[in-house]
């Protein structure tokens, strides 16, 4: 009896899937399929990956300016790669050496020699040029991006570096804003009584502040126009013990110490930062009933260089591997240019250097902003500004001085043998890059 009920359940079952099959073979002779339908009324989808870094504010403009964007382009969807700084440097050079970077990538000036030095390291945007307003950019501005002939990115804005200091703890113990190295140092003699710093910075501003003063108290540059260490063991102890007394007589608050709610609260009074962090360092404290004053970067007196430098804040770049080149030029000009996102980004990034940003931001009020007035004072200042050379902002490099330095700085090594050191690691950097 069980048998017999298992065989009919079978007979049943093969009558079942014989009916459907035949169905479907009638659906797909006359071309009727719900498949068929489907694929023919939805367009091909486009998919493309974005990077970038930055704080939450950019995380979130960013996005909604992409959004709007996908929503005035049917078939485009990007996703999105993106964190804060820290670490994320060391994540895109696993992504670029591993061919898995994002088609339209945020990049830093620096990374242009690391990835691209002969010009193959991203997409030559000349040939996008029709789906880009590359007329918005001057030649100059334009020849940042420029490497062995192809233009691998866009300067976003350009930067340097300013310094914002407290004015109520200036005005507090009788303080002008510094406008010389013995400026700085007459000043933390009055507030280090009080236990409170004149300037406070995070490790890769300290080492440009450093070079800076060794470059116009020496005449000399710190690295050579192709990365190479131009200091020698010499100039290097020289400038730990100038590095050692900015901390002992109360300057400089120690970098490892140094903590933006310090600043925030007037324990320390000024911080040097690039004018695209003028939000955080500048409008940040000023929102708290504070008043902000900027300040000029210190000079020595008859410095035959000013040892101050300029690049291009961050810039926008095509991945060359890219599988969708024209549409990943039309996201970047999107970027650069097109009015939603230019209101959103508004000055985050710095002051757009593209005509076509700078047009509609004029239109909201962009000659009152911080960092249009900082802008402003670096045009004035040009002349005395170098391109910033990538070396200087390589962080294997900045970290190999910073340990160095640290063993002399604690007294486990005298300023000689650490400067040996930090020389030797400093080469072997430059030497394996």
């Amino acid at each position: 009896m069980k048998e017999s009920k298992r065989y009919s359940l079978i007979i049943i079952l093969l009558i079942v899937v014989v009916a459907v099959g035949a169905v479907i073979s009638i659906l797909m002779l006359t071309g009727d399929t719900n498949e068929g339908k489907v694929s023919e009324a939805r367009p091909a989808e486009t998919r493309l990956l974005m990077s970038w870094w930055g704080n939450d504010a950019r995380h979130l403009y960013t996005m909604e300016g992409v959004d709007l964007y996908q929503e005035k382009t049917p078939g485009l969807s990007v996703e999105y790669r993106y964190g804060e700084w820290n670490g994320y440097e060391k994540r895109t050079k696993v992504w670029m050496e591993s061919h898995n970077a994002a088609d339209v990538m945020q990049i830093n000036y620096a990374w242009l020699e690391e990835y691209s030095s002969d010009g193959s390291g991203f997409y030559d945007l000349n040939e996008l040029a029709e789906y880009i307003n590359l007329d918005s950019f001057t030649e100059e501005e334009k020849s940042y991006g420029v490497k062995n002939g192809k233009l691998n990115a866009l300067p976003i804005a350009m930067n340097m570096h300013t310094f914002y200091y407290n004015q109520d703890v200036l005005d507090a113990y009788g303080l002008t804003v510094p406008e010389s190295w013995d400026d700085l140092f007459d000043m933390a003699k009055v507030m280090k009584k009080d236990g409170k710093y004149v300037i406070g910075m995070n490790k890769k501003q300290l080492f440009l502040l450093l070079i800076a003063y060794y470059e116009q108290s020496s005449g000399k540059s710190f690295f050579n126009e192709d990365g190479s260490l131009a200091i020698d063991q010499k100039g290097i102890e020289e400038l730990l013990v100038f590095y050692r007394r900015l901390i002992d007589e109360g300057v400089l608050c120690p970098v490892d110490r140094f903590d933006r709610a310090d600043y925030m609260s007037g324990m320390i009074a000024g911080t040097m930062c690039w004018i695209s962090d003028t939000k955080i360092y500048c409008d940040g404290l000023a929102e708290t009933g504070v008043r902000v004053t900027r300040g000029l970067y210190p000079k020595l007196e008859g410095a035959e260089r000013s040892g101050w430098y300029v690049k291009p804040a961050t810039m926008w770049a095509i991945n060359a591997d890219t599988e969708h080149p024209e549409e990943a030029a039309k996201l970047l000009n999107d970027l650069l240019t097109d009015p939603d996102m230019v209101r959103l980004q508004q000055t985050e990034k710095g002051v757009p250097v593209s005509d076509a940003a700078v047009s509609v931001l004029m239109e909201e009020g962009l000659a009152e902003t911080n960092e249009y007035k900082a802008t402003q004072e670096m045009n004035e200042h040009i002349s005395e500004l170098s391109l910033i050379i990538p070396n200087m902002e390589n962080e294997a490099i900045i970290d190999a001085f910073k340990s160095g330095a640290d063993e002399y700085l604690f007294d486990r090594e005298t300023a000689g043998n650490s400067a040996a050191d930090i020389y030797k690691a400093v080469q072997e950097v430059i030497e394996n890059e």
